[in-house]
């Protein structure tokens, strides 16, 4: 298996806090954003990891050299930002020889991707989204999924009238047919790849998370999880790859 980490964007919403750091690179509870989904593909012993970037890519390029890495590692630097599908496609060469996992680096949960692997195995998917349940999932951008687990529509791209109780949570499984439905230029992997999958007919899953999952994408949402984390630091810690402990912030 191998993976992707999305770290190029800006993080402008977060203001003052990205000017000089990109956002993943933001401490969280003491460790670097992006090292709470360096932990899936540690879990995951992906074999390959690209991790594409943009603004101050240094910031995200040494902590990555400081962890651990059982990997190949590949950093794909975005002079011009390609967008989650542009990004991955770049990398297409590098990553075609094997799954795919692919998470966002500004999320953090503790989804079980030993159980995501699993399932995405046994089903035989094309591809696997992890989903969190949301009651405004409809105001959003909703994931309508089926009694048994299958993804049907992806924000009403198919059919204008889909309703669903989830979001995507911004970490996928995906086998090599996907870089089929991605473009070399800046775009989304969810309404090009996805959705691409989806209207081809192959089999597109959801893998419902209902443990914790925060979006680090604004200055309020920023500080709450940070408040988060360090309220349930046994958990986290427990949780997390010990590969993680090299980055913890001392200082």
């Amino acid at each position: 298996m191998n993976g992707f980490l999305l770290a190029a964007g800006r993080g402008t919403r977060l203001g003052h806090l990205t000017q000089t750091r990109a956002k993943p690179a933001l401490p969280v509870a003491g460790l670097p954003m992006l090292a709470y989904s360096l932990h899936f593909f540690y879990r995951a012993q992906v074999q390959k990891l690209a991790v594409n970037v943009h603004h101050a890519p240094q910031t995200v390029t040494d902590i990555l050299q400081r962890a651990p890495h059982p990997w190949q590692l590949f950093i794909s630097n975005e002079t011009e930002l390609l967008d989650t599908g542009g990004g991955v496609k770049k990398c297409e060469t590098f990553l075609s020889d094997a799954s795919v996992l692919l998470a966002n680096a500004d999320i953090v949960c503790d989804v079980d991707i030993e159980r995501l692997v699993e399932q995405h195995r046994a089903q035989k998917a094309s591809l696997t989204m992890v989903v969190v349940p949301h009651t405004n999932a409809n105001a959003i951008a909703p994931i309508t999924v089926t009694k048994d687990g299958r993804v049907r529509d992806i924000n009403r791209t198919l059919d204008k009238k889909s309703t669903g109780d989830f979001l995507y949570a911004g970490i996928a499984l995906f086998e090599r047919e996907l870089f089929d439905h991605l473009k070399c230029e800046p775009s989304s992997i969810v309404y090009t790849g996805f959705t691409g999958l989806l209207e081809k007919g192959a089999r597109v899953d959801a893998f419902l998370h209902r443990g914790h999952w925060y979006d680090c994408g604004t200055p309020e949402n920023y500080e709450r999880v940070n408040a988060e984390i360090l309220k349930d630091e046994a958990h986290w810690r427990e949780y997390l790859a010990p590969e993680l402990d090299t980055l913890r912030i001392t200082t």
